[in-house]
């Protein structure tokens, strides 16, 4: 997932650590390997300009001598480097900002401990290869099947290192059980850290916890972090193993980390980089609205693995993203409807009545995110407005929607507090207090006596509110004979828009984070376009492709952070070890 700064106060105790390797005079980089295609030369369906590989960084300051280097202090690059240090070796751990990065608290994990020992959940071979298939198929197999596989059958083991890291701090793990009752496979598989839980909730759950006990294990096994420090070149020897890392220090001086084991990279993806969203064809990149977390997220880690040689995925992830940006009613001017963060409306993944610019029904809207996403990206303007009455609560505990799109609290999920006025509401007046008024406060959404006044107050006119009124008309009477002759909506999804007031609000795409990346090989292993391992490099977490293509697997929750929790601990292994397997 994208990654964001806890909005709780996480600083103290995140001070970071001096550099304590000694000086070694102004050292000349190697060159980087002449074998490396230039990016006019490796692919013809991006910029390549925008990639041209610059120029070697000459003017080095000081010189650190360490084993591995990890780039990203967030939810993979800690666990990289605490994996690191677990295996005795010496760390250096560069982080740009001033303090660890955390987004997402959902981790997807087969076959844990934890599963079999308190929920009795053990999945056979022959499961865990029908669930890879499925998760191939959000991806119409553009995807490295060997990926989804690795994760399957190592989740397990690595998520059981992770509760016995983080059982040492006293933070402690659950595991979702309820799942949803819907036409796409769905697992119990999302494991999620806290520290006090409670049967209801909201808890408060997830890497905002996890991520300062990480620095700390970091720190108290000799690990060095280098706070305020952007990862800049990646150096390469004559044959192109990569051999360490320039780094730029804060008072602008530049430090070169050899690094005799291997770099891993985890710098988060290109979500908060318009620039090279352009370059790289980012197809939503005009009519998404990014959360906060994607301004971390430049796509250093990926720029540096490509020029240092490595291949990209051809085709686009669809990204990890919420069908719940609330925008502004300005959709008639045909311009891209957001600049910025945009606010946020949680409940946009509810399956009610969707209707385009033009008062049209189009599809199912009980569909994962970035299949309804997808949906209203091809109509006009590449929006939705989301229509509802006031037996809102009645709709919500019916559509019994899971994983972060749940609402309504209930036994065996997680109920966490995902954003400031996020969570799971235990009745119809908690939900209102939460979603609706602050909703209607900011002027998104709008309310009203009458179906014709809540046509004119979303912006309909003329024939497009003659199609809005007659489609609302017309869903109603589906949802009176049970059967959705339209679309084939599960019945119990037919919810009616019949009681005043009516509710209408204007939705689009809310980005979490970019999934295409750096393609690796089964040992996380950078790999040039010939398939051929660039030796020294791993890729991991939103930096590393290969795993996604065209639509994010939604109902299989934590995937995203799943595999990057995984990934990152097994290049840490095979950098130290030359095996991603403990002994």
């Amino acid at each position: 997932m994208a990654k964001e700064i806890s909005r709780r106060n996480f600083l103290k105790g995140a001070a970071a650590t001096a550099l304590t390797a000694a000086v070694a005079g102004v050292t000349k980089p190697l060159a980087f390997a002449d074998e490396a295609p230039a990016a006019e030369e490796s692919s013809t369906w991006y910029d390549a300009k925008y990639f041209a590989k610059p120029d070697p960084i000459t003017d080095i300051a000081e010189t650190v001598e360490t084993d591995v280097v990890v780039v990203g202090a967030g939810n993979g690059g800690l666990v990289a480097a605490a994996s690191v240090v677990d295996e005795g070796a010496k760390l250096v751990l560069v982080e740009k900002n001033a303090m660890w990065i955390t987004w997402a608290g959902e981790m997807g994990a087969y076959n844990t401990k934890l599963m079999k020992e308190k929920y009795g959940i053990e999945y056979s071979d022959e499961e865990l290869l029908e669930i890879s298939n499925e998760i191939c198929r959000y991806a119409s197999y553009e995807n490295d099947q060997r990926l989804v596989n690795l994760w399957l059958f190592n989740s397990g083991r690595t998520m059981d290192w992770f509760v016995d890291q983080m059982e040492s701090k006293g933070i402690h793990m659950f595991l979702e059980t309820d799942m949803k009752d819907c036409r796409y496979m769905n697992k119990p598989q999302t494991h999620t850290v806290y520290e006090t839980f409670e049967e209801l909730g909201p808890n408060y759950m997830g890497s905002q916890l996890a991520n300062p006990k990480w620095v700390e294990i970091i720190q108290e096994k000799g690990g060095e972090i280098m706070w305020e420090t952007t990862a800049k070149q990646l150096v390469q020897d004559e044959d192109g193993k990569v051999t360490g890392i320039i780094v730029q220090a804060k008072d602008g001086k530049y430090i070169q980390i050899n690094a005799a084991k291997g770099v891993i990279l985890s710098t988060g993806g290109y979500g908060g980089n318009p620039e090279m969203m352009d370059a790289l064809r980012y197809r939503d990149k005009d009519v998404i609205c990014n959360n906060l977390g994607c301004a971390f997220a430049q796509g250093d880690g990926i720029k540096m693995a490509m020029w240092a040689g490595a291949d990209i995925d051809r085709n686009h992830a669809g990204g990890v993203a919420f069908d719940r940006a609330a925008v502004d009613l300005d959709h008639h001017t045909g311009a891209p409807y957001t600049t910025g963060l945009g606010d946020i409306w949680w409940p946009g993944s509810q399956p009610w009545l969707n209707l385009n610019t033009r008062g049209e029904r189009y599809c199912n809207e009980d569909n994962t995110y970035d299949f309804h996403i997808n949906g209203w990206l091809m109509q006009p303007g590449h929006i939705a407005f989301q229509l509802f009455d006031s037996n809102y609560w009645d709709d919500v505990v019916a559509f019994h929607t899971t994983i972060c799109s749940r609402v309504v609290a209930v036994p065996g999920a997680r109920n966490s507090e995902v954003l400031p006025n996020v969570m799971p509401c235990k009745d119809g007046e908690q939900f209102y207090n939460v979603y609706i008024k602050p909703a209607l406060d900011s002027g998104k959404l709008m309310q009203a006596d009458t179906l014709e006044e809540l046509a004119d107050k979303l912006g309909f006119e003329g024939e497009f509110k003659e199609n809005f009124l007659k489609s609302v008309e017309r869903y109603n009477e589906l949802c009176e004979g049970g059967v959705d002759l339209d679309f084939g909506k599960q019945k119990k999804d037919l919810r009616p828009v019949v009681k005043a007031p009516f509710y209408g609000i204007c939705i689009g795409e809310w980005l979490l984070a970019t999934m295409n990346g750096v393609r690796v090989n089964t040992n996380l292993q950078a790999i040039k376009p010939d398939g051929s391992a660039i030796e020294g490099l791993y890729v991991v977490g939103n930096d590393m492709g290969g795993f996604f293509s065209n639509s994010y697997p939604q109902m299989f929750g934590g995937t995203a952070q799943g595999k990057t929790v995984c990934f990152a601990r097994l290049a840490a292994l095979h950098a130290c070890t030359g095996s991603i397997y403990e002994e």
